[in-house]
């Protein structure tokens, strides 16, 4: 299934600033119950001999299961970090997701639509029979010609540093956030210029990337201002944005930017969320970079389609602008023009907004997540969920809920989807939530699991 665009814009005139009432547009259906076998069910109805048989066929399977390789596949939830690989780094688009190897090899897995996974053929098909489209279910490798050494993957496209710090972009470019004058497609662009590239990010129709010398340029979609060149022109050109000081990162999110400067002051730019007005997310077309009012200094950032967070440098976790869902984890479903910290007194060493969802880690290398959790993307038992958002009806978490498992992340990716990923401290990749294209990469295209799956080795060779 392919995700359209989640908001609808209704463009009312105010001087000369574009306004935009943004609905958001969540799934109205529940995350698909977690796997797993019933033994009274399973025991019910047999003879007392049969119920011995029964228990020894159990027994042989446990043995056999935990003298498994730990290199073997495992398609199910498991509550310790089973093995060891070497995974660096992971990064989630729409319906799409890319991970680094120690090696530097890059391989994306997930919706191949429009060319965003970088492979030469795709050898599998999801999607219904009406809207069948090229996927990959398992990593495949991307750009082999390539080493990196980090990923930004967007909606629709994907962009990539390499070791020698040249930058990269692949797929969509309706509107130039691949750049140069490409059509699009698989094959890399190179992003232009002579000094290396520190930082890049793919939004979801833009892209945003950091040079060496702490300069941020930016190309792609600018309806709402998200090129922050202080006009609504959209092209393949890259455009320097105005912002005094050296930008350490920057988060290119839906229709927005944010930058944080090697101070950590925070800059945002594009459509900046102002209210809510009867169930509407209201926002004001921002051409310019302006500070975040009331930011305290930031140590990392992300941008979602509603909701930006960031940790300042204690570790505490803010998120503000919109928050229909609860992704700003602060106990309720109001928006906040100021950051606005995230309950639970956790120390955070890293943070990704997404679509409605938000997800973190903390010091000790444990995972939280908190807002919509429709499809399973908050990691965790549904029946641990007590809140309802929007109508009442959806389920979610207000304030941060522990993802399942006694994994310790290193380095976790929620985006414009309903899935998330994450890196743990042995090197292995788990995935959770949405999978009708492919990209939670364990293997199936099946619509949704609730708490965390080991993503599948690449085969051999590849």
């Amino acid at each position: 299934m392919s995700r359209t665009k989640p908001a609808v814009q209704q463009y009312i005139n105010h001087s000369t600033i574009p306004i935009s009432m943004v609905a958001a547009t969540i799934p109205n259906t529940s995350a698909a119950g977690s796997f797993g076998l019933d033994f009274r069910s399973l025991m019910a109805g047999l003879s007392p001999s049969s119920i011995r048989g029964a228990i020894a066929l159990f027994a042989v399977m446990i043995a056999a299961a935990c003298t498994d390789p730990v290199t073997q596949p495992r398609a199910f939830s498991v509550l310790d970090d089973v093995g060891q690989s070497d995974w660096t780094a992971v990064s989630v688009g729409t319906d799409h997701s890319c991970g680094i190897k120690a090696s530097g090899a890059l391989y994306c897995w997930g919706s191949d639509r429009y060319g965003q996974l970088g492979v030469a053929v795709p050898d599998t098909t999801c999607g219904g029979e009406q809207t069948q489209f090229p996927c990959m279910v398992r990593p495949t490798r991307s750009q082999p010609a390539l080493r990196f050494i980090s990923v930004s993957a967007g909606a629709k496209h994907t962009c990539a540093i390499a070791t020698t710090r040249e930058a990269y972009c692949w797929g969509a470019n309706d509107v130039g956030q691949v750049g140069a004058s490409s059509a699009g497609g698989p094959n890399p662009v190179r992003v232009s210029g002579t000094l290396g590239w520190a930082q890049i990010s793919a939004g979801y129709s833009h892209t945003c990337a950091v040079r060496t010398d702490g300069t941020l340029f930016c190309w792609g979609a600018n309806d709402r201002g998200q090129l922050g060149n202080g006009n609504f022109a959209t092209g393949v050109n890259m455009v320097r944005v105005p912002l005094s000081g050296s930008v350490a990162s920057v988060s290119a999110g839906e229709s927005r930017t944010c930058a944080r400067t090697t101070a950590g002051n925070v800059f945002c730019w594009g459509a900046v969320w102002t209210a809510r007005t009867s169930g509407l997310e209201l926002t004001r077309a921002q051409i310019t970079p302006q500070a975040v009012p009331g930011s305290p200094a930031m140590a990392n950032l992300s941008v979602g389609s509603f909701t930006t967070c960031g940790t300042d440098l204690s570790g505490i976790a803010y998120c503000w602008e919109g928050n229909p869902r609860g992704e700003m984890g602060n106990g309720t479903q109001d928006g906040s023009t100021t950051p606005l910290p995230v309950s639970g007194n956790l120390t955070f060493v890293q943070v990704s907004a997404g679509i409605v969802q938000s997800c973190g880690i903390t010091s000790s290398g444990a995972g939280y997540c908190w807002g919509d959790d429709s499809f399973g993307q908050l990691g965790v038992a549904p029946s641990l969920l007590v809140d309802r958002c929007g109508d009442q009806t959806l389920p979610c978490a207000m304030k941060p809920v522990a993802i399942f498992g006694r994994q310790r992340f290193i380095d976790i990716s929620t985006s414009f989807g309903s899935h998330a990923c994450g890196v743990t401290t042995l090197g292995n990749l788990y995935c959770w939530g949405l999978g009708v294209s492919g990209q939670r990469g364990d293997g199936t295209a099946v619509n949704s699991v609730s708490t965390p799956i080991m993503v599948r080795e690449p085969v051999a060779g590849s």
